[in-house]
């Protein structure tokens, strides 16, 4: 793929989403929320619609800190700029900035968690991730700054941004990971439940009708009534975008506009184990073009559409793996990086001449777990162990000593064993199984987590009043507020 071609599609870390997954590079704020929520009008009252602020001024304060006009503008920029190139298509502006500032808010409180937290993020992390982000658009370091500059964005910035989002990770880990946990028996049941769907994805829509905190009879009453007129317009033709701006008001009160707005959302291709807990049983019972009853969440209701699905049964998996032992002779305070390569070298040596390898680790490796072992290690997925050391298991001869090897460990002496070929279709499902079940519960627990913490939060939003956090990543009906100490 040409460098051109690249840039088009240049994806990078935009904003909070729902974290708990390797660093975000997507414009998706929610698991089950729409991003933009659809908006027909620009000019309405104070609380309601705010023009696009051109000079500099405060557009919120969150606890002790603010967020000014230019941070907001910025971040809007870099979101209009990755939709654009992907082809997408914008949202009113206003709906975008609404959106943009809330998203903002959530970032400002996590980082100040962080900031108690002294959590930190390392330059030798941060470039890793500013890596991995350059490789998911299949470039190198020096192509994708190279890229950042013909499309105008700054290279600190984005750095500075991943780091923003590594800290909101680690946040998210400490407060919510922590309380999530997956047994092997939920694991069995997820497997028998998902045997005959194995390899399936669905391409999934969805209309929300949000609820606002601790709704009444009468307001959940009126919802459901919304929905149903809302299912009956999708299966008359209308696509879900038409029928939520339609059911949308124009005009009236802000707060109930900024509160009941239908919003709709383009989920894209899932497979069932990825879907929102929500949908996961609802989807797979769809056929392709219907759309399924209104379903109640916390958030509102949702109306769910199967655009199309594809895929089958999960081929074989197959990985090779590798038996091994090894020496490490690690660089200390009191021993160089020459000294540490010197000393294996000599341990080769001494293993050459007839020396029993298993003593000389028990005695001299510091890799602790395998030297009690007398250096030997399990069987080793390719790719498990760091470059140069996977490098020698694939090239080294079986029985052979390396020559010292050297890693961000030290210096190795590796003895190749044996080689295999392993079917770990089980294992892998199993994994997968486990991974999908800890982000459904993790997202859940996310998202409580969120609202708690925006509601528990000094927050004053200059732009948008009455707002007191859109879409289903937010509160929707505010919260006692502390003000600042």
């Amino acid at each position: 793929m040409k460098n051109g071609n690249k840039a088009a599609g240049l994806r990078l870390p935009v904003s909070t989403r729902a974290m708990l997954l390797p660093l975000g590079v997507v414009i998706s704020l929610g698991a089950t929320a729409p991003v933009f929520a659809q908006q027909t009008s620009a000019n309405q009252p104070s609380g309601g619609a705010a023009p696009e602020q051109k000079l500099e001024g405060i557009a919120a304060v969150v606890n002790k800190d603010v967020i000014m006009t230019s941070e907001l503008q910025a971040r809007m920029a870099q979101i209009r700029q990755q939709i654009s190139s992907e082809g997408g298509q914008l949202p009113p502006q206003d709906v975008l900035q609404r959106q943009v500032l809330d998203r903002l808010i959530l970032e400002h409180i996590q980082l100040q968690l962080a900031k108690r937290a002294n959590l930190s993020v390392s330059d030798q992390q941060l470039d890793q991730a500013v890596a991995e982000v350059a490789s998911r658009n299949h470039m190198s370091s020096d192509q994708f700054v190279k890229t950042l500059q013909r499309q105008g964005l700054s290279y600190n910035q984005v750095r500075q941004q991943i780091r923003r989002e590594i800290l909101i990770s680690q946040v998210q880990q400490g407060s919510v990971g922590g309380q999530v946990r997956v047994s092997d028996q939920e694991v069995n049941q997820f497997l028998e439940n998902q045997a005959a769907a194995t390899g399936v994805q669905y391409h999934v829509a969805q209309l929300l009708i949000p609820l606002p905190d601790e709704a009444t009879d009468a307001q959940v009453r009126a919802a459901q009534q919304r929905a149903s007129k809302l299912r009956n317009s999708v299966l008359n033709g209308e696509s879900f975008e038409q029928a939520a701006a339609s059911a949308n008001p124009t005009d009236g009160d802000s707060d109930q506009q900024s509160t009941s707005q239908v919003e709709s959302a383009d989920l894209g291709w899932r497979s069932q184990q990825d879907l929102p807990t929500l949908f996961s049983s609802v989807v797979p019972n769809l056929t392709v073009g219907t759309v399924s009853q209104p379903v109640r969440s916390a958030s509102g209701i949702h109306l769910v559409r199967l655009i199309d699905r594809r895929g089958g049964q999960q081929a074989p998996v197959k990985v090779e793996q590798f038996k091994a032992r090894h020496i490490l002779i690690s660089p200390n305070p009191i021993r160089t990086d020459e000294q540490a390569h010197q000393l294996a070298q000599e341990l080769r040596q001494k293993i050459e001449g007839g020396a029993d390898f298993s003593e000389l680790a028990k005695q001299y490796s510091d890799d602790h777990g395998s030297a009690l072992s007398g250096g030997q290690m399990d069987w080793v997925n390719d790719g498990d162990t760091v470059g140069p050391f996977n490098d020698y298991l694939h090239r080294g001869a079986i029985g052979q000593l390396s020559q010292p090897i050297k890693t961000q460990f030290g210096w190795h002496i590796i003895e190749v064993q044996e080689r295999r070929q392993k079917d770990v279709t089980v294992d892998q499902q199993r994994e997968q199984a486990r991974r999908a079940l800890f982000q459904r519960k993790a997202q859940d627990e996310l998202q409580t987590w969120l609202q708690q913490i925006r509601s528990e939060a000094y927050v004053d939003n200059r732009l948008y009043p009455n707002d007191k956090g859109i879409g289903p990543m937010a509160p929707m009906g505010g919260g006692g507020q502390q003000q600042p100490q």
